[in-house]
């Protein structure tokens, strides 16, 4: 038996009695125990001196002796050549014999010669440690697993050694130029994986290796020579371990580069591996990275190789395609554990490196312990994989290193006596009850534990039924048991049935919306609208269907936001039709194909506009027709020409050309329920009277038509406080006035937000005059050090004042959006006077364009576009859910998958680690580019 690569079994017998086995030391047959042993006695008084006596007389000693002389054959020859170990292991600690066999291959250090004489040395003491650690085994003092962590331990020095001997001869043949005086050969290092890395290996392994060299510290014609030497290296290293025809192996070998015949494979260069992870065709490579350690060489190299190699091989994490990989990399009896164990490594190891060379055994306890796992099945599954491991290692004590499986009833009641079985049927039953529970174990962890939940989930909910309703989560389930009555005999007509048989499951979709009640409500308009063609909800009747997810999203998440969506034909055909890749992916792209009225439409036009585009971009995003990152897009792109189709509308008359519109660019600028910052600059107001009147005439309406424009979630709210004298102070002042406010009375955080000033309408002059005028706020950089420290006492003022009341309020905690659009601002404010561009446009091309000037590195700009992109997207969700925190309002299923969505992660339980993460690299960002202070490396340096 043994863990090679092939499909995964799903039986146990035909694990047991596929291949035969080779009878190499002896005959099976328990009546030759007793004789075997008595000569075996014999050898042990020829090579100790004497015989001695009743110390091997007790039972269990006795036993163990007839065990390994009646029921296996390779391990019974070895003792009789190495009666001391085997005497050692019987009355005293194996730790010994294998701590002797670690000497004589330190005595090895030095020595010469080619790889038929370093197999020659190797062989003895190999089979002193297989005799100690096999008879500790068989006789119960120590269990499989600590048999099997010895094994590898001792293979590990077996690398070690080898490796220096043949570096050694290659040095001494004048291949390799390099120095053997002071330790290990530089940039040459042996990567074990699989069994052997991890602690589980069987006495004949195999060991799953590849050895890897830095070629590039040979040149010319040294170069050459490396390469040749190199290859012979790994043609040596196999037969040393393979031995010649007729040899006995120390342990078969695998490796993920090649075949390993002739050592082909076994040895390369870590650029080649570097390109073959680049270029990601062979799939077993990364898999071997993925749990891979150092045993042997360059331990410094190696750790250096297996960091740079770390996010190519954890790239794919736990995808369908690796999660395949690794249940069909195993076969053999501890096939079901060993697959068990890789599918945790993909979930465990990617953030805890210690998990990823582990043995499966600790896999297990620690999957028990985050949930992943039952802890009663983690204990079963232990002391399966360690019964398991013990049948591999008893089933190569019979039959040695070709003996994959046994058959025939000899060698099957050999391996149950050696288990202490009667039958060697027990054995199967135990080996399946461990596959049993393996499998068990890997359909809970791929299914997410939901199978766990199943069994205790309601059947299909009777909709007449009440408290079943109210189970669900809605509010008044006999009010709407009576509305999915009536939808029933609408659509039913004159032939009765329940909705549960129109719509299965449509109701228990809702329930698991944010808003249930809401969503119903909404529903119950578009069942109207339908006009009694309740035809075209045949989508909806789709249990799977995507118009169907979309609509219940939609509906139940983001109600206020879709609700104009639910009052007419048109509505109905935008929530029925999905666009998919049609749907604009930005702002610019959505109000074009989306047009607003004409100049002169009036207000009511407008608002009608506004509020069907608001409610259509919401959908999309519900939907996932769009990013919510292109839905933030598209509400600030409708806000702006809302804005200047008000300017336009006949109800206020046409604006006077003197007049400009500016608004005050930051995040959510436009976003239904937020406020939005503007202002007008009088131009021409200081050559008349009369035209200063018109001007404040004017801005005093255009803001009543803004505030009257919608009302509810879609209401417009205007602040215009960031003016002269503020509240108090003229709508329309003229352009002097703004300066000076600029200069002297504007306070820290107002000088930063008219840096952030654009304006967006007005005439051609006006429009000109007023940019310049706002360009005065970024007029003086000089002064941006004392501004800032004065923001920054504003700004922990205002942290004290308003505490955040949970990690969800994005504007206010430490790090969050509102800390983003500050450091975004004091950049604008200390470069926009050389470079005036980072002015006209928003947060992230400002960043992008900053960077490509060389303002800050391009590292930072990235973190800090991410950090502005992740904070935005989430608080859209928000927003459009009009959901405040978990605490106040538990998320249910549906509004966290989209605040998954949003944050680009796959279940919710990874958005707030995720949070964390951007506000603390936000705050030392913000310690750095607003506060000045050095990074914590130059600090370090200094």
């Amino acid at each position: 038996m043994q863990q090679g690569d092939g499909p995964m079994c799903e039986e146990v017998a035909p694990l047991l009695n596929d291949q035969g086995l080779q009878n190499e030391g002896g005959r099976l047959d328990p009546a030759l125990a007793a004789p075997q042993t008595a000569r075996w006695r014999r050898a042990l008084a020829d090579a100790a001196g004497g015989d001695p006596g009743g110390a091997l007389d007790t039972p269990m000693r006795r036993l163990t002796l007839l065990k390994v002389f009646g029921s296996t054959t390779h391990l019974a020859s070895w003792c009789f050549k190495t009666p001391m170990a085997v005497a050692a292991a019987l009355t005293d600690d194996p730790s010994k014999v294998i701590a002797e066999a670690a000497r004589d291959l330190t005595a090895l250090e030095g020595g010469i010669g080619g790889a038929e004489a370093l197999h020659a040395a190797l062989e003895p003491i190999k089979m002193r440690c297989d005799v100690a650690i096999g008879v500790a085994e068989i006789s119960g003092h120590w269990t499989a697993s600590q048999a099997a962590s010895a094994r590898a331990e001792f293979a590990e020095r077996l690398v070690e050694t080898a490796l220096r001997w043949l570096l050694r001869g290659a040095v001494n043949r004048g291949e390799l130029s390099i120095d053997l005086d002071e330790g290990p050969a530089s940039g040459v290092f042996a990567l074990a994986s699989g069994d052997f890395a991890q602690e589980e290996l069987a006495p004949f392994g195999p060991l799953n290796i590849a050895i890897l060299y830095d070629g590039t510290v040979f040149d010319g014609q040294a170069a050459r020579m490396a390469e040749r030497a190199f290859v012979r290296l790994g043609a040596e290293f196999r037969e040393v371990f393979a031995g010649k025809s007729g040899e006995q192996a120390l342990f078969a070998l695998k490796t993920p580069l090649g075949t390993a015949v002739k050592g082909a494979g076994l040895v390369e260069t870590i650029a080649r591996v570097e390109n073959d992870l680049e270029l990601g065709q062979d799939k077993a490579l990364p898999a071997f990275l993925r749990g891979a350690r150092i045993v042997a060489g360059d331990r410094m190299a190696g750790g250096a190789f297996l960091e740079s190699v770390e996010a190519a091989i954890w790239a794919e994490g736990m995808g369908e395609e690796a999660a395949e990989q690794a249940l069909n990399a195993h076969t053999g009896p501890c096939g079901p554990m060993r697959a068990l164990g890789d599918v945790l490594r993909l979930k465990l190891g990617r953030v805890r490196p210690m998990f990823r060379t582990a043995p499966a055994r600790t896999l297990f306890a620690k999957a028990a312990s985050t949930g992943l796992i039952d802890e009663a099945a983690a204990g079963r599954l232990v002391a399966g994989e360690d019964f398991a491991q013990g049948v591999v290692a008893r089933a190569q004590f019979i039959g040695g290193i070709e003996a994959l499986n046994v058959q025939g009833p000899k060698e099957q009641a050999a391996l149950a006596s050696l288990y202490g079985f009667e039958d060697y049927a027990d054995i199967e039953r135990v080996l399946a009850g461990a596959h049993a529970d393996a499998h068990n174990a890997l359909a809970m962890i791929s299914d997410n534990r939901k199978s766990a939940f199943m069994r205790y989930t309601p059947n299909a909910c009777a909709e007449k039924d009440a408290e079943n309703l109210e189970d669900l989560g809605f509010g008044d389930g006999v009010k709407l048991s009576d509305l999915v009555d009536a939808w029933a005999d609408q659509v039913s007509g004159a032939e009765k049935t329940r909705f549960s048989q129109i719509a299965p499951g449509l109701l228990t979709a809702f329930g698991q919306t944010q808003h249930p009640d809401e969503a119903v409500e909404l529903f119950d308009g578009v069942m109207d609208v339908t006009g009694g063609d309740y035809a075209v909800l045949g989508p909806v009747t789709d249990e799977d269907g995507e118009a169907r997810q979309a609509m219940v999203d939609a509906l139940g998440c983001f109600g206020a936001a879709v609700a104009p969506l639910t009052r007419d034909q048109n509505g109905l055909e935008i929530m029925l039709g999905r666009q998919g890749e049609l749907t604009p992916k930005d702002g610019e792209e959505w109000v074009a194909r989306n047009v607003p009225p004409a100049d002169g439409a009036a207000v009511d036009q407008i608002a009608a506009w506004r509020r069907e585009n608001l409610a259509e971009i919401a959908y999309r995003a519900a939907a996932g027709d769009m990013s919510f990152g292109a839905a933030d897009s598209a509400f600030e792109e409708v806000h702006k020409a809302t804005l200047r189709q008000v300017m336009r509308a006949q109800d206020l008359g046409g604006a006077p050309k003197g007049l400009a519109l500016h608004i005050f660019d930051y995040a959510l600028c436009g976003l239904p329920g937020k406020p939005s910052a503007i202002g007008f600059i009088a131009t021409d107001s200081d050559k008349s009277a009369g035209e200063k009147e018109a001007c404040e005439s004017f801005a005093g309406a255009y803001v009543n038509a803004l505030d009257a424009l919608d009302d509810g979630f879609f209401a417009l709210q205007t602040e215009l406080t960031h003016r002269p004298s503020g509240s108090a102070g003229a709508l329309a002042p003229n352009v002097e006035a703004v300066k000076a406010y600029i200069q002297s009375e504007a306070i820290a955080s107002d000088q930063i937000l008219l840096a952030r000033a654009r304006v967006i309408d007005g005439g051609d002059k006006a429009q000109h005059k007023a940019g310049a005028a706002l360009r005065a706020a970024v007029s003086n950089p000089k002064r941006a050090d004392i501004l800032f420290r004065d923001l920054d006492r504003a700004r922990a003022q205002k942290m004290r004042r308003d505490k955040p009341a949970s990690e969800w309020d994005m504007m206010r905690i430490d790090g969050g959006l509102a800390d983003v659009e500050l450091i975004v601002s004091a950049l604008i404010y200390r470069n926009a006077a050389a470079l005036p561009v980072i002015q006209q446009t928003n947060a992230p091309e400002a960043l992008g364009a900053l960077a490509r000037a060389g303002c800050i590195p391009h590292e930072t700009a990235a973190i800090l576009q991410e950090a502005w992109a992740f904070w935005t997207r989430l608080a859209v969700v928000k927003t459009l859910a009009q959901w405040s925190d978990p605490q106040q309002q538990p998320v249910r299923g549906r509004l966290a998958a989209l605040l998954a969505s949003a944050a680009e992660v796959d279940n919710f339980s990874q958005v707030r680690p995720l949070m964390r993460g951007y506000a603390q690299e936000v705050n030392r960002l913000y310690a750095q580019l607003v506060l000045g202070r050095p990074a914590m490396a130059l600090a370090a340096n200094a």
